[in-house]
């Protein structure tokens, strides 16, 4: 199994650029389902106020 260096060379990232890269993928997946959780949250404390 012979690589070219020069095509991988290319590819090869640090383990810090990759956890920053992944680590942003993953807020980007969490944050929207934090939006919603609050939202949620905010519309059964307004229900609440509403129907006491």
């Amino acid at each position: 199994m012979h690589q070219n260096s020069s095509e991988t060379a290319s590819n090869v990232i640090t383990m810090e650029e990759y956890l920053k890269r992944r680590q942003a993928i993953r807020q980007n997946e969490i944050s929207p389902r934090s939006e919603r959780e609050q939202a949620a949250a905010s519309a059964l404390k307004m229900a609440e106020i509403l129907f006491v």
